[in-house]
């Protein structure tokens, strides 16, 4: 995981909105905004806050970017979790991530992927 993010202003208020959001079943949040709005320092801030630790057994973050396709993506977080290798892993990505309980994912630079054209996945 990246480390808590040192410097973190003015944020509180976002913050709060997205730890009520995480405190419910099943959430799913995006972080919008332009480049150096502190989208990541929040999600950073979310991900190390006391109140979810405990809360999220499994907390997982990777930067989403390099990643073009849904496919690219499933694969990029294949490697990341340890899966062998494959041609298709967006099953086995998926059935990995849904046989753990309390899990926290947070895919950082995702509007890469998405507005390269495969959103519809």
């Amino acid at each position: 995981l990246p480390a808590k993010p040192k410097i973190f202003h003015d944020r509180e208020s976002e913050l709060q909105d997205i730890l009520k959001v995480l405190g419910q079943d099943s959430p799913r949040i995006a972080i919008l905004g332009g480049g150096g709005m502190g989208k990541t320092s929040l999600a950073r801030g979310a991900l190390h806050h006391p109140d979810i630790v405990p809360r999220y057994e499994h907390r997982f973050f990777l930067n989403a970017e390099s990643a073009t396709t849904s496919v690219e993506l499933a694969a990029l977080l294949a490697l990341y979790i340890g899966l062998e290798p494959g041609k298709n892993l967006i099953k086995p990505v998926v059935r990995y991530f849904s046989n753990r309980m309390a899990c926290l994912l947070i895919l950082d630079n995702l509007e890469t992927p998405y507005a390269e054209g495969d959103s519809s996945n």
